[in-house]
């Protein structure tokens, strides 16, 4: 399995202020991160976080402005439970094929819709399609943003109508400090909400604790210095 790959920075004021949070680390026990891409939508957003409720799950979801435009109540709903937000762009195109000023436009304009919805922790950067030029690459790392990318991704492997399919690769393949990338907002919601509690057991009786992606980051952080 290539090596996950986590570029660490901290977010700029040229683009918004958002307020530093400190999480405390878990001393033991290995680290996994949920992290859900696109979205928010009605349904979907719903049955996510009631099952995370369950299940004690603090995850991340990184949402797209205009869909955040278009469903506040989720929007809001998401930062009421008490989830780790991300910026994934305003309109989910790949922002390696946009010129420097509309990408730019893309992350700042998602960034204010977070801050509108009443967000104040700082937003890891997810780009759509995980692609960015390397002039905005330069650009985000003078700027200190979070960019994170991921290791486990199930669609590009499993079949994922089979909720037990899509347990069974994220268990098979977890490692410690791995971030699953799941895409339930838009097909194989039911799906995913059924994987998780099967994901959540067997993973927990292997040790693991699920933890917000910005636990790993700084975790990762820290390790290398």
């Amino acid at each position: 399995m290539q090596q996950m790959r986590i570029i660490i920075t901290a977010i700029s004021n040229i683009f918004l202020c958002f307020s530093l949070t400190v999480i405390a680390q878990p001393s033991e026990g290995k680290r996994i991160a949920l992290a859900f891409g696109d979205g928010p939508v009605p349904g979907v957003t719903e049955l996510l976080l009631k099952q995370l409720d369950t299940l004690q799950i603090d995850a991340t979801f990184f949402l797209v402005g205009q869909e955040m435009e278009r469903f506040p109540k989720q929007t809001r709903a998401i930062i009421n439970a008490g989830h780790q937000l991300g910026n994934h762009g305003y309109s989910h195109v790949s922002l390696a094929n946009l010129p420097l000023s509309s990408a730019k436009a893309e992350i700042k304009k998602t960034c204010k819709l977070l801050q509108h919805h009443g967000y104040r922790e700082r937003p890891t950067i997810l780009p759509p399609f995980g692609n960015i030029s390397k002039e905005l690459g330069n650009l985000l790392a003078e700027q200190k943003f979070q960019v994170a990318q991921w290791d486990l991704e199930p669609r590009r492997h499993v079949d994922m109508s089979k909720p037990e399919a899509i347990a069974d690769y994220i268990v098979q393949n977890a490692k410690d400090g791995s971030v699953v990338m799941l895409h339930p907002m838009h097909e194989h919601g039911a799906e995913v909400v059924t994987a998780l509690p099967l994901i959540s057991v067997q993973l927990k009786e292997q040790g693991f604790h699920f933890v917000r992606l910005a636990q790993i980051i700084d975790a990762d952080s820290n390790e290398s210095l």
